[in-house]
């Protein structure tokens, strides 16, 4: 008798433990399975489309969803806080664009309030959402920083299944490269450019930079001459970079350094330089050629000589 009702007593237990955290998969992008809580991202300004997705609820029906933001990022790193403030999952939860679900996370949750931080990026590692108010992007062997697009709110969980349509927004500022140089050296294989004045990471509750950067990125010689490197403007939408560019060959030797002074950004806007990277230039900025265009959902798109 003593057994049974051990064995009872350890079935509760079970029950009750599966309740207090929610059933998803881990951080390699699993399919999550069916919950009581659909949170479905869209990227604000993005062509969405309607699917249905099976299963989503708890009573096995059906909802129309949007996932059409993996034309804008590759990874979503999602944490949900509980209201005292503490990390509810032990570790961000991830979804990856080859992912069937990309874009929607099924969970079962206790009834309650949460805070929700999503971020979407294209980086080699994922972001590190330490609070609601700090996320980190550490360096990698791919591309550190990239278009990066947010979300963060309070979702109240109550004892019915429901849907939470989120919207993500932009917070990177882009700075654009567009060489024109009629020859470059035979040797060049990279462009990397160094530049300070944003930063690495952001605030989610104010989409803007936390912490001054030295941040430096590599590329390898593209096709299209086209080069594109990201940041968080420090503490506001707008600031200023301090960018050098130095082209390299294979073994790292710099064949030419430019420096640019004052370069300004606007979070959601692209600061597009155009001009010969390998003709000498005093580096200074001019609005001789500032243009604006909308540019798909950026805000839009500040041209300079370059």
């Amino acid at each position: 008798m003593k057994k049974i009702f051990c064995f009872v007593c350890g079935c509760i237990t079970a029950a009750l433990t599966a309740c207090e955290k929610p059933i998803l998969g881990d951080d390699e992008g699993t399919t999550a399975p069916r919950g009581n809580v659909v949170l479905t991202f869209s990227a604000s300004g993005a062509q969405t489309r309607a699917a249905t997705v099976p299963g989503g609820f708890a009573d096995g029906s059906t909802r129309a969803a949007t996932t059409a933001i993996s034309s804008y990022f590759t990874k979503l790193n999602v944490m949900l806080f509980n209201d005292d403030g503490t990390k509810y999952f032990d570790k961000v939860r991830t979804q990856y664009s080859t992912d069937e679900d990309f874009g929607q996370m099924a969970l079962t949750l206790p009834a309650g309030e949460y805070t929700v931080v999503a971020v979407g990026h294209s980086s080699a590692k994922s972001a590190t959402i330490k609070s609601p108010e700090m996320v980190q992007f550490t360096a990698s062997e791919g591309q550190k920083l990239t278009d990066t697009f947010c979300y963060e709110g309070t979702v109240t969980v109550g004892d019915e299944p429901e849907q939470h349509a989120l919207t993500m927004n932009r917070v990177a500022a882009m700075v654009r490269f567009q060489f024109t140089d009629d020859e470059i050296p035979a040797a060049l294989t990279h462009i990397k450019f160094d530049y300070t004045g944003g930063s690495a990471n952001f605030n989610p509750t104010t989409s803007e930079g936390t912490t001054k950067s030295t941040q430096s990125e590599t590329r390898p010689v593209s096709a299209d001459d086209q080069y594109r490197i990201f940041t968080f403007p420090y503490q506001s939408a707008t600031g200023t970079l301090k960018i050098t560019l130095s082209a390299l060959t294979a073994d790292g030797t710099v064949i030419k350094k430019r420096t640019l002074e004052s370069v300004p950004i606007t979070r959601n806007r692209i600061t597009t330089f155009t001009g010969p990277l390998f003709t000498d230039g005093d580096g200074t900025i001019t609005q001789s050629g500032f243009g604006f265009t909308v540019n798909g959902d950026w805000d839009g798109e500040d041209q300079y000589p370059f």
